[in-house]
C-alpha cells in the first residue's frame, strides 16, 4: 500500500492543490505537502470557512521513510526514493540472486561425475498376495505383498526357493524391484546352466518379494516408519509361514543333499526402506533372527535427509541408539548390514549418511560408495541404483554367491558371506582376501616339469607384448606336450630394503559388455610365486637361462581391476576392458631367490604383461594451505614431480586435508615422457597403457577411478557432521576405531615406467563444482537461519513500536509526531544498516572455530556424551576443518536475502488483493458496509468523522471456534488447523490494508484528521498483520509433510494418525494471536505517560520478558535448530502464545493505568462532542482505546440513539 507523504499542516490553499492533484492520481500516495515552512494557525471550531488541522503524518520507518528516520527529498520521484530508501534491501537480492543462479546452475551442470547407466530390462509379473488379510496384520487395507515372477523364467506363481524382500524408499513403489529381481533370475539361470552343481551347494535361487507402501513419505514423516517397520513384521512372518507346504510340494531336496526350511529373509532396501528395514528390529512384533541379511542402496542410516518432523528424529535416535548397542550386547552378532550408496549423482540425499561405520563393527558391516564397486565404477543417482543394469548385474551376482538353502538361514556363515562381499564389491587390492576363491589359482607346489618353458629376465623387470610371447613360444625348444603355462622369473634382491614391493599388471583379453553372460570365459589368471633352485641345481647350474626351480604360492591379494573406459564411452556400445593389478610387499619373497611370475604360454591370452620388484612405491604427501587458499581463487599446491630413478607401475600421493565434504578439489596431472631412448622400451611410441588415476581414502569408504584424463575433480564424502555419543564411547574397540579413522585423501597414479618419466600434480578447489554440493548439506541449515532472520525482523518490528520512533526528524511547527509500525522491508534495510547483518556473519565464521577449539582443549576434560553434544551444536564440526566458517557465512546472507523475498512477495499479493477488495467496496455501498460492520476502526462517516464501535464476539466466529478445536482433537491434524490459521490471517491483512485504503483520504474535501488518523492506525495494523504473516511463513515446511500424509491415508481410508497430531498446544499459539491481531495491534509499551497503553513497571518487565524471548529463540535457533529444525514450528508457536497473551493482557492492564484514565477521559469528551480537532489523546492508541472504552462504557439507551440517528 502507499504510505502517506504529507508531513506538517497544510492550509486551504495546500488542500485545494492536494485536491488538484488527486484528479489525476486519486491514491493517498500521490498526496504531496506544501512547503514545511508554510504552517498556519488554527481555531478547533466547526466553522466550514476556517482552516482544518491535519496531523503531522508519521514518517519513522514506514515503508516510504528511511530506516533512520529521514523524509524523502521534495519533488524526488517515487522510484528514486523506493531505491534510495531500500538500497541495502536491493543489493541483498542482488547478491542472494547471484549465488543462487549459480549454485542452482552448478547443481545441474557443476557435477564432477558424468552419467553411464546402461539401461536394464525386465518381463515383470507381479502377484498379490491376498492371503495376506487381516488375520496377519493390520494394515492390509493400507499396503500390499507381491511375489515377483520375471517371464520366461518363473513358471509358478508360489514362492519356494529362498525368500528377499523388497522395501521401497520414499515414495516409492513396489514395482522398484523389477530390475534386481530380473537380473538375479537371469544371473542364476546362467549360473545353473554352466554348472549343474549349484543345487548341491545350496543354490537354489531367490523369490523376491515386494511391499506396496502405500507410496509414503516415510523421509518426512516418522510415524509412517513405524507404520511400515510393524507391516514389515507382518510380512517376514507371512512368507516364512509359506515355505512348509512349498518346499515339500515342489521337493527341491536331492538324494544327498536337504534343504532346511528357512527361518530368515534377506531384506533389500532401497532409500527409506533400509531405515524401516532396520526399525523393524526395535518393534514388538520382530521375530528374533527372522532377518538376517539387510542391503541397503542409498539409505540415509546416520541422520535423517530432512528433520522436519519430531517423530522422525526420534525414530532415528532410537533405531540407531539400538543397533549401536546390538552389536555389542549380543543381540545382532548374526547380522550383516551393507550400504551402498550412489556419491555425487544423488541429489537427493546426503552420501554422507550413507556411512554405517558408526552402526556397527566392519566384521558386521561393509560401506560403500557405487563409484567404487568392481565392475560399476560408476555414480548412480537415487533412482539409477536401482536400474543401472551394471549395478543389477553385480549386486545379483554377489547375492547368488552367499546363499545356502541347506542351511536355516538361507545364508552362509556371517564371516564368509562377509568376505565374499567383499571379494565381489571392493575394488582395492590392499583390502582384498588373499588368494582363496574361485578366481584365484591355488598352486600348492610346482617344479619345470609343470610348464613349457621357464625363463630368468635379469634386467629387473618382466615387459612382454604379444609379440614378445609369440616369439617365445615359436621357439624350437618348447615342448608343446607340457602344459599351456609358463614361469617367468625375477631374481630377488635382498638388499633392496623393507619397502620393496613385487608389482604386476597385465592385460587379459577378457573384455565384454553390461550385456555379457555374468561368468565371462577367460584365461588362467598370471600368479605369482616364490621359486628357489632345487639342491640338484645347486651352484653347478649349466644355464642360467633356465635353472632348475622349485616354486610355492605366496600370500597374495587377488588381482585387482583397473578400468579403461573414457567418461564420454557409451556402456551400451563401448566394451568394458580392464587391468589386472597386484602387488606383493619384498618381505613375502625373504626366503626365496625369484619371484616366478606365472602366465599362460599361449600369445593371444595376455596383451601385455608388467612384472618388477621395486625399491618402494612412490609415496608423495602435501598438505594444502588453506589460508593461502582463502587468499587467493585458483590455490596450487607445491608441484608434485615423479622421480625418473624409480621404476614403479604405481605411486601415491597423499594429501593432508579434512574431511571436508564441501569442497572439490581439482587436479591436473600433466605426464611427462622420457627424454633419452636407453633401451628399446623406452622407444616405444606409444605406450602399453594410459595412465590411470583412482581416489581412495583409509576407510575403504570411497573410491573413484578416471582413465586417460589429464583433469580429475576429487570429491569427499564425509561421515556426517553430527557424532552420535555412542560412537565417542565405543571408540575404545580398536577394531571399529581404524576402520572409522580418517587419514587424508589418496590419489594412485598407475603409468607406464617405460613411457612416462614421471608426472606433474597441482591442487586447487573447483569452487564452481564445491556450491552444488551445499545444497544437499544445507538445506536445513537455509530453513534454520531463515527462522533467525524471521525473528530478528519481528524484534526488531516491536522495538521500534515500543519505542514510538518519535523522530525529531518528523516534528514540525504546531505539528505532532505519532508512533509508527514498520514494514516488513523497513525492518530488514535496518537490520542490514545497523550492523545486525556483520554480527551474524562474524558469528557464523566464529563459531566452528571456538567449537574446534574447546573441543580440542576439553578432549580430555569432557565425557563422550559432552563432546558429541558440543560437536553437534550449529551445523557440527565433524570432518570439517576450519573452513567450515566459510559456509554457513554465505547461508547467513542467502537466508536474509530469502526472507527480503518473502517479505517483498507477501506484500505484494497482499497489496494487489486489497486494491482489488477496496475497488469492490468502493463499487457496491453494501459490501463496504458489510465489512466495516465487522471492523473497530474501520467505520468512518460522511463528514470523516470517526465512528466507534462495540466490541462484541461474533456468534458464527464463536461457533465455529469450537467446532474448529473439536475438529482438531478428532479428526484433522494440528497441521492443518495451523494452513488454516495462516489463510485467515492472510485474509485478515488483505482486508484491514483495503480498510485503510478506503478510510484513506483521497481529496481535500475528505481530508480530516479523523479519517487520517483512522487510516494511519489500520495501516500500522496491516503491517503488524504481515509482520506476523512473514513469521509464521517459516513455520509451513514443518506442516507439510503430516497434511500430504494425512490426505493419501484419506485416500485409501486410513484415519489413525499419530497421538501428537491432534495435540491443540501446538497451535493454540498460533490460534490465539490470531484471533486478537485481526481486531487491534500489539500495545506499545513504552513509558511515556501520555502514550502508555499499561502501567510503567508492568510494561517494562513485558518489553523485557519479550526482548529476552526472542533473543532466545534467535539463541536456540542459531546452535540447535540446523539439526532439528522441526523445533523452529514450537518456537514459533511459543512466542505467538506471548504476544498473545500480552495483547490479552492489554484491557484490564489499561484500567490499572492511572494516566491512561486521564486520556480517555478526555478523548470521551472530545468524541461526545464531535469536534474534529486534534487533541494530544488522538493518538493512533488512543483512539483505537477509545473504541473499546466508549463502546464498553455505552448504555442501552445510547445504543437505541445511535439506530435512530442512523
Amino acid at each position: 500500500m502507499p504510505a502517506l507523504q504529507s508531513t506538517g499542516v497544510v492550509s486551504r490553499k495546500a488542500q485545494t492543490n492536494a485536491g488538484a492533484g488527486s484528479r489525476s492520481s486519486p491514491r493517498v500516495g500521490t498526496l504531496t505537502a506544501a512547503s514545511e515552512d508554510e504552517h498556519i494557525s488554527t481555531n478547533n471550531t466547526h466553522d466550514s470557512t476556517q482552516q482544518s488541522l491535519v496531523p503531522a503524518a508519521r514518517v519513522a520507518p514506514s515503508a516510504s521513510g528511511n530506516c533512520d528516520g529521514s523524509k524523502p527529498r521534495r519533488n524526488e520521484h517515487s522510484v528514486v526514493v523506493f531505491v534510495r530508501t531500500r538500497i541495502a534491501v536491493l543489493c541483498l537480492l542482488l547478491v542472494s540472486a547471484i549465488v543462487g543462479l549459480i549454485t542452482a546452475q552448478s547443481y545441474f551442470e557443476g557435477q564432477p561425475d558424468i552419467p553411464g547407466c546402461a539401461m536394464s530390462y525386465s518381463r515383470p509379473r507381479f502377484v498379490e498376495q491376498t492371503q495376506f488379510d487381516n488375520s496377519w496384520t493390520r494394515f492390509s487395507t493400507k499396503y500390499k505383498l507381491y511375489l515377483y515372477r520375471e517371464g520366461g523364467y518363473d513358471a509358478y506363481d508360489e514362492a519356494y526357493r529362498i525368500p528377499i524382500l523388497f522395501v521401497p524408499g520414499n515414495a516409492g513403489s513396489h514395482k522398484q524391484v523389477r530390475s534386481i529381481a530380473s537380473a538375479s533370475a537371469t544371473a542364476f539361470m546362467e549360473l545353473a546352466g554352466n554348472n549343474t552343481g549349484v543345487f548341491d551347494q545350496g543354490q537354489i535361487g531367490y523369490d523376491y518379494f515386494t511391499v506396496g507402501l502405500n507410496e509414503e513419505l516415510t523421509a518426512l514423516h516418522g510415524y509412517s516408519i513405524l507404520e511400515q517397520a510393524d507391516f514389515i513384521n507382518d510380512a517376514i512372518r507371512y512368507i516364512l509361514s509359506l515355505y512348509p507346504e512349498t518346499r515339500a510340494k515342489y521337493r527341491l531336496s536331492t538324494q544327498d543333499t536337504k534343504y532346511s526350511l528357512p527361518t530368515s529373509v534377506v531384506v533389500v532396501g532401497h532409500s527409506m526402506g533400509g531405515v524401516v528395514a532396520r526399525t523393524a528390529f526395535t518393534l514388538p512384533n520382530h521375530i528374533v533372527g527372522s532377518v538376517q541379511a539387510i542391503f541397503t542402496l542409498s539409505t540415509p542410516h546416520n541422520n535423517p535427509t530432512a528433520s522436519l518432523e519430531y517423530y522422525v528424529d526420534k525414530v532415528y535416535s532410537s533405531v540407531n541408539s539400538f543397533w549401536r548397542h546390538g552389536f555389542h550386547n549380543g543381540t545382532l552378532d548374526d547380522v550383516s548390514l551393507v550400504s551402498i550408496a550412489g556419491g555425487n549423482l544423488d541429489s537427493m540425499i546426503n552420501s554422507d549418511y550413507t556411512y554405517i561405520g558408526d552402526l556397527a563393527p566392519p566384521k558386521n558391516s561393509l560401506s560403500m560408495l557405487s563409484s567404487g564397486v568392481d565392475d560399476v565404477w560408476l555414480s548412480l543417482d537415487h533412482q539409477s541404483i536401482l536400474w543401472c543394469a551394471q549395478m543389477a548385474k553385480k549386486f545379483s551376482g554377489m547375492l547368488l554367491q552367499i546363499m545356502d538353502a541347506r542351511r536355516p538361514s538361507q545364508l552362509l556363515p556371517l564371516e564368509e558371506r562377509m568376505s565374499i562381499m567383499r571379494r565381489q564389491l571392493y575394488s582395492d587390492w590392499e583390502h582384498r582376501d588373499s588368494a582363496a576363491g574361485p578366481e584365484a589359482l591355488v598352486v600348492s607346489q610346482t617344479t619345470n616339469s609343470d610348464y613349457s618353458y621357464v625363463r630368468v629376465h635379469d634386467n629387473g623387470a618382466l615387459r612382454l607384448t604379444p609379440a614378445d610371447m609369440l616369439k617365445l613360444y615359436s621357439d624350437d625348444r618348447i615342448d608343446k606336450a607340457r602344459p599351456g603355462v609358463a614361469l617367468y622369473l625375477l631374481p630377488v634382491d635382498r638388499a633392496s630394503g623393507g619397502d620393496a614391493v613385487a608389482q604386476l599388471i597385465y592385460d587379459p583379453q577378457a573384455i565384454g559388455t553390461v550385456r555379457s553372460s555374468s561368468a565371462i570365459a577367460g584365461y588362467p589368471s598370471p600368479t605369482l610365486l616364490g621359486c628357489s633352485r632345487t639342491k640338484e641345481e645347486g651352484s653347478n647350474s649349466t644355464t642360467k637361462a633356465e635353472p632348475r626351480v622349485a616354486c610355492k604360492a605366496i600370500p597374495a591379494p587377488l588381482p585387482t581391476k583397473l578400468p579403461m573406459r573414457l567418461v564420454e564411452d557409451d556402456p551400451e556400445v563401448v566394451p568394458l576392458r580392464t587391468l589386472r593389478y597386484t602387488e606383493v610387499p619384498a618381505s613375502a619373497l625373504e626366503q626365496f631367490e625369484y619371484l616366478g611370475v606365472q602366465l599362460p604360454a599361449k600369445p593371444d591370452a595376455i596383451g601385455f604383461v608388467h612384472a618388477a620388484i621395486v625399491s618402494g612405491v612412490v609415496k608423495l604427501e602435501t598438505s594444502p594451505s588453506y589460508m593461502h587458499l582463502l587468499r587467493s581463487l585458483v590455490i596450487r599446491t607445491p608441484v608434485i614431480v615423479k622421480p625418473q630413478s624409480n621404476a614403479s607401475v604405481r605411486t601415491r600421493i597423499r594429501l593432508d586435508v579434512p574431511e571436508s565434504p564441501f569442497f572439490v578439489f581439482r587436479a591436473t596431472l600433466a605426464m611427462r615422457r622420457h627424454s633419452t631412448t636407453s633401451n628399446q622400451a623406452m622407444a616405444a611410441a606409444e605406450p602399453r597403457f594410459r595412465p590411470i588415476v583412482r581416489q581412495s581414502d583409509g576407510r575403504r569408504f570411497e573410491s573413484r577411478y578416471w582413465f586417460d584424463q589429464g583433469t580429475v575433480d576429487l570429491a569427499i564424502h564425509g561421515r556426517g557432521a553430527y557424532l552420535p555419543s555412542d560412537v565417542i564411547t565405543n571408540a575404545e574397540d580398536s577394531e571399529l576405531k581404524s576402520a572409522g579413522k580418517w587419514d587424508g585423501l589418496l590419489i594412485d597414479v598407475w603409468a607406464d615406467p617405460d613411457y612416462y618419466s614421471g608426472f606433474d600434480v597441482a591442487l586447487r578447489i573447483n569452487w564452481y563444482s564445491s556450491l552444488n554440493r551445499t545444497i544437499k548439506r544445507c538445506d536445513m541449515a537455509l530453513l534454520a537461519l531463515s527462522f533467525v532472520w524471521a525473528c530478528l525482523v519481528m524484534l526488531h518490528q516491536l522495538r521500534t513500536w515500543n519505542a514510538g520512533a518519535s523522530l525529531e526528524s518528523s516534528k514540525c511547527k504546531g505539528g505532532m509526531s505519532t508512533p509508527t509500525f514498520p514494514s516488513c522491508l523497513t525492518s530488514i534495510e535496518c537490520l542490514i544498516r545497523n550492523g545486525t547483518l556483520a554480527v551474524l556473519l562474524v558469528a557464523a565464521v566464529l563459531t566452528p572455530i571456538v567449537q574446534e577449539l574447546v573441543a580440542r582443549l576439553m578432549r580430555n576434560a569432557w565425557s563422550p556424551a559432552t563432546l558429541a553434544s558440543w560437536n553437534n551444536l550449529f551445523m557440527g564440526t565433524r570432518g570439517s576443518g576450519w573452513v567450515l566458517g566459510l559456509v554457513p557465512a554465505l547461508l547467513v546472507v542467502v537466508s536474509l536475502g530469502f526472507i527480503a523475498l518473502e517479505a517483498i512477495v507477501l506484500t505484494a499479493v497482499c497489496s494487489l488483493a486489497s486494491w482489488a477488495m477496496a475497488d469492490v467496496s468502493g463499487r457496491f455501498e453494501s459490501t463496504r458496509k458489510y465489512w466495516s460492520r465487522h471492523d473497530v476502526l474501520a467505520a468512518v462517516s460522511e463528514e470523516g468523522r470517526l465512528q466507534p464501535r462495540i466490541i462484541k464476539i461474533p456468534v458464527r466466529p464463536l461457533i465455529a471456534t469450537v467446532a474448529f478445536v473439536v475438529f482438531v482433537c478428532t479428526f484433522v491434524p494440528y497441521q492443518f488447523a495451523f494452513l488454516v490459521i495462516y489463510m485467515a490471517q492472510l485474509f485478515t491483512a488483505v482486508k484491514t490494508m483495503a480498510h485503510a485504503y478506503l478510510a484513506a483520504p483521497h481529496s481535500a474535501t475528505t481530508l480530516t484528521p479523523q479519517r487520517l488518523l483512522v487510516s494511519d492506525v489500520l495501516r500500522d495494523r496491516a503491517r503488524y498483520q504481515l509482520g506476523l504473516l512473514l513469521f509464521w511463513t517459516s513455520s509451513l515446511p514443518y506442516c507439510a509433510p503430516e497434511l500430504l500424509v494425512w490426505v493419501r491415508n484419506l485416500s485409501v481410508m486410513w484415519f489413525e494418525d499419530a497421538p501428537s497430531d491432534h495435540n491443540l498446544a501446538n497451535m493454540a499459539g498460533y490460534f490465539a494471536l490470531r484471533l486478537l491481531a485481526a481486531y487491534h495491534i500489539v500495545p506499545r509499551l513504552t513509558f511515556d505517560a501520555a502514550e502508555r497503553a499499561v502501567p510503567g513497571r508492568t510494561a517494562w518487565w513485558l518489553r523485557a520478558i519479550t526482548y529476552v524471548f526472542f533473543a532466545s529463540a534467535v539463541v536456540y535457533a542459531w546452535l540447535y535448530s540446523i539439526r532439528r529444525p522441526y523445533i523452529l514450528y514450537s518456537i514459533a508457536n511459543a512466542i505467538s502464545a506471548w504476544l498473545a497473551l500480552v495483547q490479552f493482557a492489554e484491557f484490564p492492564l489499561r484500567l490499572l493505568n492511572p494516566a491512561r484514565k486521564r486520556v480517555l477521559s478526555s478523548s470521551s469528551i472530545s468524541s461526545r462532542t464531535s469536534s474534529p480537532a486534534v487533541t494530544p489523546a488522538s493518538s493512533p492508541m488512543a483512539i483505537e482505546f477509545s473504541a473499546f472504552a466508549q463502546g464498553a462504557g455505552r448504555s442501552n439507551n445510547d445504543d437505541r440513539l445511535d439506530r435512530k440517528l442512523r
